[in-house]
Protein backbone atom coordinates (compact mmCIF):
# COMPACT_ATOMS: atom_id res chain seq x y z
CA UNK A 1 0.00 0.00 0.00
CA UNK A 2 1.58 3.07 -1.00
CA UNK A 3 2.10 6.10 1.79
CA UNK A 4 -0.46 8.70 1.73
CA UNK A 5 1.74 11.51 2.09
CA UNK A 6 4.23 10.47 -0.70
CA UNK A 7 1.56 10.39 -3.27
CA UNK A 8 0.61 13.81 -2.08
CA UNK A 9 4.38 14.72 -2.28
CA UNK A 10 4.53 13.30 -6.00
CA UNK A 11 0.86 15.43 -6.84
CA UNK A 12 2.33 17.99 -5.76
CA UNK A 13 5.65 18.35 -7.11
CA UNK A 14 3.87 17.66 -10.28
CA UNK A 15 1.36 20.73 -9.68
CA UNK A 16 1.52 23.52 -11.06
CA UNK A 17 1.14 25.06 -7.36
CA UNK A 18 4.78 24.06 -7.23
CA UNK A 19 5.73 25.88 -10.54
CA UNK A 20 3.58 29.65 -8.69
CA UNK A 21 5.51 28.51 -5.57
CA UNK A 22 8.72 28.30 -7.28
CA UNK A 23 8.20 31.53 -9.56
CA UNK A 24 6.94 33.97 -6.69
CA UNK A 25 9.51 32.59 -4.33
CA UNK A 26 12.34 33.69 -6.41
CA UNK A 27 10.96 36.61 -7.35
CA UNK A 28 10.26 37.26 -3.41
CA UNK A 29 14.29 36.04 -3.08
CA UNK A 30 15.27 38.65 -5.19
CA UNK A 31 13.22 41.36 -3.53
CA UNK A 32 14.46 40.21 -0.02
CA UNK A 33 18.37 40.34 -1.57
CA UNK A 34 17.90 43.70 -2.59
CA UNK A 35 16.50 44.77 1.14
CA UNK A 36 18.98 43.28 3.31
CA UNK A 37 21.54 44.83 0.94
CA UNK A 38 20.42 48.05 1.31
CA UNK A 39 19.56 47.58 4.97
CA UNK A 40 23.35 46.95 5.66
CA UNK A 41 23.45 50.87 4.84
CA UNK A 42 20.47 52.31 7.27
CA UNK A 43 21.80 53.55 10.83
CA UNK A 44 21.10 51.17 13.83
CA UNK A 45 18.37 52.32 15.95
CA UNK A 46 19.54 55.07 18.19
CA UNK A 47 20.24 54.08 21.50
CA UNK A 48 17.41 54.24 24.21
CA UNK A 49 19.60 55.68 27.05
CA UNK A 50 22.14 58.17 27.16
CA UNK A 51 24.08 60.39 29.63
CA UNK A 52 25.04 64.45 29.86
CA UNK A 53 27.09 65.71 32.00
CA UNK A 54 25.93 69.19 34.30
CA UNK A 55 27.47 71.55 37.01
CA UNK A 56 26.67 70.98 40.46
CA UNK A 57 22.92 70.89 41.73
CA UNK A 58 23.08 74.32 41.89
CA UNK A 59 24.12 75.35 39.21
CA UNK A 60 22.69 76.55 35.48
CA UNK A 61 23.89 73.90 33.54
CA UNK A 62 22.03 70.72 35.79
CA UNK A 63 18.35 73.04 35.46
CA UNK A 64 19.00 72.95 31.67
CA UNK A 65 20.12 69.69 31.60
CA UNK A 66 16.87 68.11 33.63
CA UNK A 67 14.53 70.04 31.28
CA UNK A 68 16.47 68.56 28.23
CA UNK A 69 15.63 65.06 30.27
CA UNK A 70 12.03 65.61 30.56
CA UNK A 71 11.88 66.61 26.71
CA UNK A 72 13.79 63.12 26.30
CA UNK A 73 11.32 61.32 28.15
CA UNK A 74 8.52 62.89 26.34
CA UNK A 75 9.85 61.30 23.35
CA UNK A 76 10.26 57.65 24.93
CA UNK A 77 14.34 58.05 25.75
CA UNK A 78 15.97 58.31 28.87
CA UNK A 79 18.61 60.99 29.38
CA UNK A 80 20.55 60.85 32.62
CA UNK A 81 22.04 63.87 33.79
CA UNK A 82 25.33 63.16 35.80
CA UNK A 83 26.93 65.98 37.95
CA UNK A 84 30.13 67.52 37.65
CA UNK A 85 32.53 70.50 39.22
CA UNK A 86 31.62 72.42 35.78
CA UNK A 87 32.85 73.33 32.56
CA UNK A 88 36.53 72.19 32.98
CA UNK A 89 35.40 68.97 34.51
CA UNK A 90 32.77 68.10 31.82
CA UNK A 91 35.39 69.00 29.11
CA UNK A 92 38.02 66.23 30.50
CA UNK A 93 35.30 63.91 30.72
CA UNK A 94 33.79 63.98 27.77
CA UNK A 95 37.03 64.28 25.84
CA UNK A 96 37.85 60.92 27.68
CA UNK A 97 37.70 57.69 25.27
CA UNK A 98 36.64 55.63 27.93
CA UNK A 99 33.97 58.17 29.22
CA UNK A 100 30.34 56.65 28.89
CA UNK A 101 29.00 60.37 28.53
CA UNK A 102 27.73 61.07 25.39
CA UNK A 103 27.35 64.98 25.87
CA UNK A 104 27.69 68.11 28.19
CA UNK A 105 26.86 71.69 28.80
CA UNK A 106 30.23 73.81 29.11
CA UNK A 107 31.36 76.99 28.86
CA UNK A 108 32.54 79.43 25.82
CA UNK A 109 36.19 79.53 25.61
CA UNK A 110 37.80 77.21 27.14
CA UNK A 111 39.15 75.35 25.04
CA UNK A 112 40.15 75.76 21.28
CA UNK A 113 38.60 73.91 18.71
CA UNK A 114 41.91 71.77 17.28
CA UNK A 115 42.32 71.28 20.86
CA UNK A 116 40.41 67.95 21.32
CA UNK A 117 39.84 64.98 18.76
CA UNK A 118 36.26 63.86 18.77
CA UNK A 119 33.91 66.24 19.68
CA UNK A 120 31.70 68.75 18.22
CA UNK A 121 29.50 70.88 18.62
CA UNK A 122 25.25 71.24 18.91
CA UNK A 123 25.68 75.09 18.96
CA UNK A 124 25.76 77.98 21.48
CA UNK A 125 22.26 77.54 23.83
CA UNK A 126 22.51 80.81 25.81
CA UNK A 127 24.43 83.74 27.41
CA UNK A 128 26.40 83.49 30.35
CA UNK A 129 26.78 86.71 32.15
CA UNK A 130 30.00 87.67 33.76
CA UNK A 131 29.18 89.32 37.21
CA UNK A 132 31.48 91.27 39.02
CA UNK A 133 30.51 92.06 42.49
CA UNK A 134 32.28 94.01 45.25
CA UNK A 135 32.71 96.07 47.84
CA UNK A 136 30.43 99.41 47.93
CA UNK A 137 33.04 101.56 48.28
CA UNK A 138 35.82 100.11 46.43
CA UNK A 139 36.62 102.55 43.50
CA UNK A 140 37.57 100.05 40.28
CA UNK A 141 38.09 101.94 37.13
CA UNK A 142 39.34 98.62 35.65
CA UNK A 143 40.39 95.28 36.63
CA UNK A 144 43.58 96.14 37.26
CA UNK A 145 42.50 97.51 40.51
CA UNK A 146 42.05 94.17 41.92
CA UNK A 147 45.45 93.86 42.94
CA UNK A 148 46.36 93.56 46.58
CA UNK A 149 42.60 92.43 47.32
CA UNK A 150 41.13 89.16 48.30
CA UNK A 151 39.02 87.77 45.21
CA UNK A 152 36.44 85.03 44.68
CA UNK A 153 37.17 83.59 40.96
CA UNK A 154 35.37 80.14 40.86
CA UNK A 155 35.82 76.76 42.17
CA UNK A 156 38.65 75.03 40.48
CA UNK A 157 37.28 72.73 37.55
CA UNK A 158 35.07 75.30 36.73
CA UNK A 159 34.23 77.28 33.48
CA UNK A 160 33.96 80.47 35.58
CA UNK A 161 37.53 80.08 37.05
CA UNK A 162 39.13 79.27 33.84
CA UNK A 163 37.74 82.47 32.48
CA UNK A 164 37.98 84.88 35.35
CA UNK A 165 41.70 84.13 36.00
CA UNK A 166 42.28 84.35 31.94
CA UNK A 167 41.04 88.34 32.26
CA UNK A 168 42.63 89.07 35.34
CA UNK A 169 45.72 87.71 34.47
CA UNK A 170 45.33 90.10 31.44
CA UNK A 171 45.29 93.12 33.57
CA UNK A 172 48.19 91.61 36.09
CA UNK A 173 45.69 90.19 38.58
CA UNK A 174 47.65 87.11 39.22
CA UNK A 175 47.93 84.47 42.69
CA UNK A 176 51.15 86.77 42.85
CA UNK A 177 49.39 89.57 42.85
CA UNK A 178 46.18 89.10 44.41
CA UNK A 179 44.75 86.16 46.87
CA UNK A 180 42.67 84.91 44.19
CA UNK A 181 40.27 82.33 46.35
CA UNK A 182 38.85 78.90 44.80
CA UNK A 183 35.30 79.68 45.79
CA UNK A 184 31.50 80.04 44.33
CA UNK A 185 28.85 82.58 44.94
CA UNK A 186 27.23 79.72 47.17
CA UNK A 187 29.79 80.26 49.79
CA UNK A 188 31.61 83.24 48.75
CA UNK A 189 28.44 85.96 48.50
CA UNK A 190 28.04 85.65 52.80
CA UNK A 191 31.63 86.46 52.73
CA UNK A 192 31.54 89.83 50.28
CA UNK A 193 28.56 90.81 51.75
CA UNK A 194 30.60 90.54 55.51
CA UNK A 195 32.99 92.45 54.09
CA UNK A 196 35.50 89.17 54.41
CA UNK A 197 36.23 89.20 50.46
CA UNK A 198 36.58 92.22 48.54
CA UNK A 199 34.99 91.13 45.04
CA UNK A 200 34.05 87.93 43.89
CA UNK A 201 33.28 86.68 40.35
CA UNK A 202 30.04 84.35 39.27
CA UNK A 203 28.93 83.53 35.90
CA UNK A 204 24.72 83.03 36.30
CA UNK A 205 21.75 84.21 34.93
CA UNK A 206 19.68 86.79 35.90
CA UNK A 207 17.39 84.20 38.31
CA UNK A 208 20.65 83.14 39.91
CA UNK A 209 19.51 83.66 43.91
CA UNK A 210 23.23 84.66 43.92
CA UNK A 211 22.90 86.84 41.53
CA UNK A 212 19.44 88.43 43.02
CA UNK A 213 20.94 88.43 46.91
CA UNK A 214 23.87 90.54 45.94
CA UNK A 215 22.09 92.59 43.86
CA UNK A 216 19.88 93.82 46.50
CA UNK A 217 22.43 94.35 49.45
CA UNK A 218 22.58 98.22 47.33
CA UNK A 219 24.48 99.47 51.05
CA UNK A 220 27.31 96.91 50.89
CA UNK A 221 27.55 95.22 47.66
CA UNK A 222 27.87 97.32 44.25
CA UNK A 223 28.09 95.60 40.38
CA UNK A 224 31.12 96.26 38.14
CA UNK A 225 30.57 97.90 34.48
CA UNK A 226 32.72 96.62 32.02
CA UNK A 227 34.07 99.96 31.19
CA UNK A 228 36.40 97.93 28.43
CA UNK A 229 34.19 95.22 27.65
CA UNK A 230 34.57 96.07 23.85
CA UNK A 231 38.12 95.10 24.10
CA UNK A 232 37.53 91.99 25.46
CA UNK A 233 35.38 91.19 22.76
CA UNK A 234 37.76 91.71 20.21
CA UNK A 235 40.46 90.58 22.11
CA UNK A 236 38.07 87.26 23.02
CA UNK A 237 35.44 85.93 20.01
CA UNK A 238 33.87 83.77 22.54
CA UNK A 239 32.73 87.16 24.40
CA UNK A 240 29.82 89.18 23.64
CA UNK A 241 28.80 91.92 25.12
CA UNK A 242 25.58 92.31 27.14
CA UNK A 243 23.51 95.75 28.10
CA UNK A 244 21.55 94.62 31.95
CA UNK A 245 19.08 97.71 31.19
CA UNK A 246 17.90 100.32 34.68
CA UNK A 247 15.20 97.83 36.74
CA UNK A 248 16.76 94.77 34.77
CA UNK A 249 16.83 92.90 37.77
CA UNK A 250 13.90 94.04 39.81
CA UNK A 251 11.77 96.99 38.66
CA UNK A 252 10.11 97.79 41.73
CA UNK A 253 13.36 98.50 43.55
CA UNK A 254 14.80 99.62 40.67
CA UNK A 255 17.97 97.25 40.32
CA UNK A 256 20.38 97.97 39.02
CA UNK A 257 19.66 101.93 39.53
CA UNK A 258 21.69 102.68 35.98
CA UNK A 259 22.65 100.41 33.08
CA UNK A 260 25.19 97.95 33.40
CA UNK A 261 27.35 96.71 31.09
CA UNK A 262 28.42 92.68 31.16
CA UNK A 263 30.52 90.17 29.59
CA UNK A 264 29.50 87.13 28.58
CA UNK A 265 30.49 83.84 27.13
CA UNK A 266 27.95 81.51 25.43
CA UNK A 267 26.80 77.94 27.47
CA UNK A 268 28.01 75.23 24.50
CA UNK A 269 25.91 71.92 23.90
CA UNK A 270 29.01 69.62 23.37
CA UNK A 271 28.61 65.84 22.01
CA UNK A 272 30.65 63.20 20.92
CA UNK A 273 30.87 62.83 17.19
CA UNK A 274 30.21 59.12 16.92
CA UNK A 275 26.90 59.73 18.97
CA UNK A 276 23.79 58.65 16.81
CA UNK A 277 22.32 61.40 14.13
CA UNK A 278 19.09 61.10 15.75
CA UNK A 279 19.96 61.56 19.17
CA UNK A 280 21.71 64.72 17.87
CA UNK A 281 18.76 66.22 16.26
CA UNK A 282 17.02 65.06 19.44
CA UNK A 283 19.32 67.29 21.52
CA UNK A 284 18.70 70.26 19.04
CA UNK A 285 15.21 69.58 19.89
CA UNK A 286 15.63 69.61 23.50
CA UNK A 287 17.75 72.79 23.41
CA UNK A 288 14.89 74.56 20.89
CA UNK A 289 12.15 74.03 23.53
CA UNK A 290 14.46 74.82 26.54
CA UNK A 291 16.12 78.19 24.88
CA UNK A 292 14.07 79.30 22.03
CA UNK A 293 12.04 81.58 24.29
CA UNK A 294 14.63 84.15 24.80
CA UNK A 295 15.18 85.97 28.17
CA UNK A 296 16.60 89.74 29.02
CA UNK A 297 19.39 89.30 26.75
CA UNK A 298 18.32 87.63 24.09
CA UNK A 299 15.21 87.58 21.89
CA UNK A 300 13.04 84.64 21.15
CA UNK A 301 14.43 82.08 18.69
CA UNK A 302 17.84 83.44 18.98
CA UNK A 303 19.17 79.88 20.98
CA UNK A 304 20.23 77.80 19.86
CA UNK A 305 22.52 78.62 16.75
CA UNK A 306 26.01 78.24 15.63
CA UNK A 307 27.67 80.99 16.47
CA UNK A 308 30.56 81.36 19.46
CA UNK A 309 30.95 77.39 19.72
CA UNK A 310 33.77 75.41 21.28
CA UNK A 311 34.32 72.93 18.55
CA UNK A 312 33.09 72.87 14.94
CA UNK A 313 29.42 71.98 14.14
CA UNK A 314 28.26 68.58 13.10
CA UNK A 315 26.16 67.95 10.40
CA UNK A 316 23.13 67.23 11.95
CA UNK A 317 24.01 70.93 13.58
CA UNK A 318 24.43 72.36 10.64
CA UNK A 319 21.64 71.16 8.85
CA UNK A 320 19.28 72.03 11.87
CA UNK A 321 20.20 75.71 11.68
CA UNK A 322 20.10 76.15 8.06
CA UNK A 323 16.79 74.23 7.20
CA UNK A 324 15.11 73.91 10.74
CA UNK A 325 14.61 70.05 11.63
CA UNK A 326 14.23 66.92 8.87
CA UNK A 327 10.94 67.08 7.49
CA UNK A 328 9.33 64.34 9.22
CA UNK A 329 10.05 65.61 12.59
CA UNK A 330 8.17 68.50 12.21
CA UNK A 331 4.83 66.49 11.32
CA UNK A 332 5.63 63.13 13.07
CA UNK A 333 6.54 61.81 16.93
CA UNK A 334 10.13 61.58 17.08
CA UNK A 335 10.51 57.22 16.74
CA UNK A 336 7.95 57.51 14.13
CA UNK A 337 10.02 60.15 12.28
CA UNK A 338 12.96 58.27 13.02
CA UNK A 339 11.92 54.57 11.73
CA UNK A 340 10.55 56.72 8.78
CA UNK A 341 13.41 57.98 8.21
CA UNK A 342 15.99 54.94 8.94
CA UNK A 343 13.47 52.74 5.92
CA UNK A 344 14.06 55.76 3.55
CA UNK A 345 16.50 53.65 1.88
CA UNK A 346 14.76 50.59 1.35
CA UNK A 347 12.40 52.34 -0.77
CA UNK A 348 15.58 52.34 -3.35
CA UNK A 349 14.96 48.51 -3.97
CA UNK A 350 11.55 48.49 -3.45
CA UNK A 351 10.75 51.26 -6.28
CA UNK A 352 13.08 49.96 -8.80
CA UNK A 353 12.52 46.36 -8.42
CA UNK A 354 9.06 45.59 -7.30
CA UNK A 355 7.32 47.15 -10.24
CA UNK A 356 9.34 45.10 -12.55
CA UNK A 357 8.69 42.18 -10.94
CA UNK A 358 4.93 42.80 -10.78
CA UNK A 359 5.51 42.88 -14.42
CA UNK A 360 7.55 40.12 -15.13
CA UNK A 361 6.32 37.65 -12.60
CA UNK A 362 2.99 37.17 -13.97
CA UNK A 363 3.82 36.79 -17.18
CA UNK A 364 6.75 34.18 -16.62
CA UNK A 365 4.37 32.29 -14.85
CA UNK A 366 1.88 32.45 -17.52
CA UNK A 367 4.73 30.78 -20.07
CA UNK A 368 5.46 28.39 -17.50
CA UNK A 369 1.87 26.92 -17.61
CA UNK A 370 1.50 26.92 -21.14
CA UNK A 371 4.98 25.69 -21.59
CA UNK A 372 3.86 22.46 -19.54
CA UNK A 373 1.33 22.00 -22.30
CA UNK A 374 2.98 23.21 -25.67
CA UNK A 375 5.85 20.50 -25.12
CA UNK A 376 3.36 17.93 -26.29
CA UNK A 377 3.51 19.26 -29.47
CA UNK A 378 6.58 18.58 -30.49
CA UNK A 379 6.21 14.82 -29.88
CA UNK A 380 3.00 14.93 -31.19
CA UNK A 381 3.82 16.77 -34.45
CA UNK A 382 6.78 14.32 -34.67
CA UNK A 383 4.20 11.11 -34.34
CA UNK A 384 1.63 13.04 -37.34
CA UNK A 385 4.25 13.16 -39.34
CA UNK A 386 4.95 9.91 -38.87
CA UNK A 387 1.39 8.52 -39.49
CA UNK A 388 1.34 10.05 -42.75
CA UNK A 389 4.00 7.55 -44.26
CA UNK A 390 3.11 4.82 -42.17
CA UNK A 391 1.50 1.81 -44.07
CA UNK A 392 2.32 -1.51 -41.23
CA UNK A 393 -0.55 -1.92 -39.20
CA UNK A 394 1.71 -3.00 -36.60
CA UNK A 395 3.51 -0.13 -35.72
CA UNK A 396 -0.10 2.03 -36.07
CA UNK A 397 -0.63 -0.18 -33.46
CA UNK A 398 2.38 0.63 -31.57
CA UNK A 399 1.43 4.33 -32.27
CA UNK A 400 -2.04 3.86 -31.38
CA UNK A 401 -0.71 2.83 -27.80
CA UNK A 402 2.03 5.83 -27.43
CA UNK A 403 -0.92 8.50 -28.49
CA UNK A 404 -2.76 6.40 -25.16
CA UNK A 405 -0.42 7.04 -23.11
CA UNK A 406 0.36 10.76 -24.04
CA UNK A 407 -3.25 11.21 -23.72
CA UNK A 408 -3.24 9.73 -20.35
CA UNK A 409 -0.38 11.70 -19.32
CA UNK A 410 -1.90 15.08 -20.52
CA UNK A 411 -4.76 14.67 -18.85
CA UNK A 412 -2.85 13.88 -15.79
CA UNK A 413 -1.16 17.54 -16.28
CA UNK A 414 -1.64 20.13 -13.36
CA UNK A 415 -2.65 23.16 -14.86
CA UNK A 416 -5.19 26.48 -13.36
CA UNK A 417 -8.71 26.14 -14.23
CA UNK A 418 -8.49 29.23 -16.63
CA UNK A 419 -6.11 26.84 -18.66
CA UNK A 420 -7.71 23.52 -19.60
CA UNK A 421 -9.17 24.56 -22.72
CA UNK A 422 -5.54 24.24 -23.74
CA UNK A 423 -5.76 20.40 -22.41
CA UNK A 424 -8.50 20.01 -24.39
CA UNK A 425 -7.46 21.38 -27.51
CA UNK A 426 -4.21 18.86 -26.76
CA UNK A 427 -6.26 16.18 -26.27
CA UNK A 428 -8.65 16.63 -29.40
CA UNK A 429 -5.81 16.88 -31.68
CA UNK A 430 -4.28 13.67 -30.19
CA UNK A 431 -7.54 12.17 -30.65
CA UNK A 432 -7.44 13.08 -34.75
CA UNK A 433 -4.57 10.86 -34.78
CA UNK A 434 -5.75 8.53 -33.10
CA UNK A 435 -8.61 8.03 -35.67
CA UNK A 436 -5.98 7.59 -38.30
CA UNK A 437 -4.54 4.82 -37.12
CA UNK A 438 -7.39 3.02 -36.18
CA UNK A 439 -8.64 3.22 -39.11
CA UNK A 440 -5.22 1.65 -40.45
CA UNK A 441 -5.58 -1.38 -38.38
CA UNK A 442 -8.84 -1.93 -39.59
CA UNK A 443 -10.65 -0.61 -36.07
CA UNK A 444 -13.84 1.09 -35.56
CA UNK A 445 -14.11 4.46 -34.22
CA UNK A 446 -17.22 4.12 -32.52
CA UNK A 447 -16.18 0.79 -30.36
CA UNK A 448 -12.19 2.52 -30.10
CA UNK A 449 -13.25 6.16 -29.13
CA UNK A 450 -12.54 6.60 -25.77
CA UNK A 451 -10.74 9.79 -24.01
CA UNK A 452 -9.83 8.94 -20.35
Amino acid sequence: MKNPFSTLLARFLKSHQLMQFVIYGLAAGVLGGALWVAFQYVDPLPPGKVSILSGGPDGAYYGFANRYADYFAGQGYELEVIQTKGSMDNLSRLADPESTASAALMQGGIAEPGDLEGLESLGSVYYEPVWLFHKKGLKLKGLTNLKGRTIAVGPDGSGTAYLVRTLLAENGVTDETATLLPEGSGTAADKLVRGEIDALFTIAGLDSAAVRRLAGETGKVAIYSFKRADTYVRKHHYLTKLTLPVGGLDLVRDQPAKEITLLAPTANLVVKEDLHAAIKYLFLLAATEAHGKGDMFDGPGQFPNGRATLFPLGDEAESFYANGPPLLMRYLPFQIAITVERLKILLIPLLTLLFPLFKITPPAYRWQIRRRIFKWYKQLKALDLKAYDLTDKDEARRMLHQLEVMDRMVLDTSVPLSYTDYIYSLRLHIRMIQQRMRKMVGEEDADQDSIA
